[in-house]
């Protein structure tokens, strides 16, 4: 099936996608159950077979760090394999991760600003 991804989107989240959609990979990581998800199933190879490297990260920490800015969310499913997702990231719905770019860019905005107003009012020393 051919993908197509709407203009806009962060390469970041093509790039999740297309390595999620791949059944060469699907022993290492692979759609989840309810296909708004995707599950590290061998984080061992997830990162000996350089897949990290398609995302410029060297070690998982740095992908997991990636993985929270661009609006991925852990899910803790108590089976103790790594479990990530969006309700916008949905398998055969890649036109869907425009709006979790949206949200992204918008929280992280909020931070920022945030993180600015704190470094204002600190320089007011009041």
């Amino acid at each position: 099936m051919a993908l197509n991804f709407p203009k806009g989107i962060a390469a970041f989240h093509v790039k999740v996608y297309k390595v999620v959609e791949d059944p060469s990979t699907d022993a290492i990581i692979s759609w989840g159950k309810d296909n708004n998800s995707f599950v590290i199933w061998n984080l061992e190879e997830l990162i000996s077979s350089k897949i990290l490297w398609r995302f410029h990260c060297m070690k998982f920490p740095e992908f997991h760090s990636e993985l929270r800015y661009y609006g991925f969310q852990r899910i803790k499913n108590g089976s103790g394999e790594l479990e990530f997702g969006n309700e916008d990231f949905v398998r055969g719905q890649p036109e869907r991760l425009k709006n979790m770019v949206m949200r992204a860019m918008s929280k992280n905005r909020a931070k920022f600003n945030a993180r600015e107003a704190v470094k204002d009012l600190q320089s007011l020393k009041i």
